[in-house]
């Protein structure tokens, strides 16, 4: 049998989590044929089919399911030896992790984070919740901070959940109460995320003014926290964003409690299947006593 290459892993990891041989073809920068010949090498090597081609998305079968985390891990492997032969010759070779992280991690949390992996040359990259989650099940990044619900799986934990402040101009009127309540905040412009960017922010901000009796009446949809930040120091609404990104120092920008709010807006700690590297506890325990020291949990 002849040699498993680095090609046909990134190919079929590609295909695996697109669930499409044209956009694991787009995300790799390839055309489809060398992407569809590569599977097909692979599977003639393997002696097993690993994708079902009927249908509008190719379905993994039981095998490819079986080869899926090895193929992850030998892929991210292979992909570091450059950065660990480098380190080694510079005299430095701790080991490479790629960490991810939601705008709403930085500065805090990500710091909190690092001060755990100081035995690892850690690469930072940031990103929304969505295409991070999917960078982490392609072998991209070994381990990230999102805004996600989690799912149950051994390697994601719930770091811990935090409530909503408003973010208002600090000449508003709000700006000097101690609290402001949902019925307040209503009758101001509400800047947002578009859901398709950040929709656990969207939804959870909507559903806070649902719960309420009070629709938000949008007045701007954005696609960073920075923008949307931008936007409320010039006058052009409010918006609600969580406590950690309160804790920022940003100019023109008050961020005032919401009564009665809710703990709803999950941090999750997740990483790469199987967690390899031991990073869960360590980062997620960091996360949660930083929480604790703040107020937040």
């Amino acid at each position: 049998m002849s040699e498993i290459t680095l090609k046909q892993l990134r190919c079929f990891v590609a295909v695996y989590t697109e669930r499409s041989f044209t956009k694991a073809a787009q995300v790799l920068d390839l055309k489809q044929s060398p992407v569809s010949q590569a599977i097909a090498a692979l599977e003639r090597q393997l002696g097993a089919q690993l994708f079902d081609r009927g249908g509008r998305e190719v379905t993994p079968t039981a095998a490819a399911v079986a080869l899926f985390p090895e193929a992850v891990e030998m892929r991210r492997r292979a992909e570091s030896l450059p950065q660990l032969v480098a380190a080694a010759k510079a005299g430095d070779a701790k080991p490479r992790i790629r960490l991810g992280a939601a705008s709403s991690a930085f500065p805090h949390l990500v710091t909190s984070a690092l001060g755990v992996l100081e035995d690892f040359a850690v690469v930072v990259s940031d990103g929304y919740s969505a295409p991070l989650l999917r960078a982490l099940d392609n072998g991209d990044i070994d381990v990230c901070l999102v805004r996600d619900f989690g799912d149950d799986r051994e390697e994601e934990r719930v770091a811990f959940r935090e409530r909503f402040v408003v973010a208002v101009a600090s000449g508003h009127p709000l700006a000097s109460r101690e609290e402001a309540t949902i019925d307040e905040i209503v009758r101001e412009p509400i800047i947002t995320f578009r859901r398709e960017v950040a929709p656990i922010a969207f939804d959870l901000m909507a559903s806070t003014f649902l719960q309420a009796g009070a629709p938000m009446r949008v007045a701007s949809y954005l696609s960073s926290e920075q923008a949307m930040l931008g936007l409320v120091a010039a006058g052009g609404g409010v918006t609600l964003v969580p406590q950690t990104v309160g804790l920022g120092d940003w100019h023109g920008v008050t961020f005032v409690p919401i009564a009665g709010a809710p703990a709803n807006y999950p941090l999750t700690v997740r990483t790469s299947p199987g967690d390899p590297l031991g990073l869960l506890s360590p980062v997620t325990r960091a996360l949660q006593d930083w929480a604790r020291a703040v107020g937040i949990s």
